[in-house]
């Protein structure tokens, strides 16, 4: 178990400063419908503080989310949840894009449209840029028009950077970052951004519409290209659970370290009743 490990008073120190969990789902709280081991004990450990899961899976609308970390039996509502489509609506406002190409899932486009976008569905169509997004109702043709509007010199961005989305038993689906990496190679371009974690965005929204310094914020997840690194970047406490992608090999042959590494998220629950 990796808390047998000392735990230096530094990291204690700021463990107890803390007001604001920051989570990751699949791989830390959850797997597809099921609850990880800990996550009740977790959240009981945390009644009283705030949480709010940031989540890079921009397949589903967040009102999906939510409505599945409740049928887990946690108390979330929309105010609790964050998505990389969420930190990608944001962005695209504050360039002032309007129209737009999207290969993404219905409830993707359907984020997209209740934020105002025109979404365009023909390749002759005047694009301001090609959103990318994790689209397991991906074609062949949604591939060929985006690259299309690529080539002619429309910009595009990407929701998120993961390759792959962990399912049950060790399984994965190609997630958003491994069709960027077939756009890449057709169009030869890079995205002008890709907005999920690691990229700072959601921090930063949850610092300026909740009044959060970042030494009361802690993000716990369990990829270390995402969520360790976004800690990192971010100067936040991170924090990383065993229950998904990232193993103690990896960790070792990574340039981003963990602040603290657990074998899951029941055992930070330990370390914040020692702290009461």
């Amino acid at each position: 178990m990796q808390m047998d490990k000392k735990i230096d008073e530094k990291t204690i120190a700021r463990l107890a400063k803390v007001r604001c969990w920051l989570l990751d789902m699949d791989g830390t709280v959850s797997l597809e419908d099921d609850a990880l081991p800990g996550a009740a004990e977790f959240f009981s450990a945390i009644a009283g503080s705030q949480f709010i899961f940031l989540t890079n899976n921009s397949s589903r609308h967040a009102d999906y989310y939510v409505a599945r970390m409740k049928r887990l039996g946690f108390d979330v509502d929309r105010s609790r949840m964050l998505t990389s489509t969420d930190a990608l609506i944001l962005y695209l406002r504050n360039i002032g894009m309007q129209r737009l190409y999207a290969v993404g899932t219905p409830d993707f486009e359907r984020a997209l449209l209740e934020a105002g976008f025109d979404l365009i569905r023909k390749r002759e169509e005047q694009t301001d840029m090609v959103v990318i997004g994790f689209d397991t109702t991906l074609t062949y043709e949604k591939v060929d028009i985006a690259c299309d509007l690529i080539r002619s010199g429309t910009p595009w961005a990407g929701a998120n950077p993961d390759y792959v989305c962990p399912l049950v038993g060790g399984k994965v689906l190609p997630d958003c970052g491994s069709i960027m990496a077939m756009i890449r190679a057709c169009t030869d371009t890079e995205p002008q951004i890709v907005i999920g974690k690691p990229e700072t965005a959601m921090v930063d929204m949850v610092i300026a519409d909740r009044g959060y310094t970042r030494e009361e914020l802690a993000m716990v997840g369990d990829r270390l290209y995402t969520d360790l690194e976004l800690a990192k970047r971010a100067d936040i406490l991170g924090i990383a659970v065993l229950t998904g992608e990232t193993d103690m090999e990896e960790i070792a042959h990574s340039e981003t370290k963990p602040d603290l590494i657990l074998d899951d998220i029941g055992q930070l629950a330990k370390l914040i009743d020692d702290l009461k």
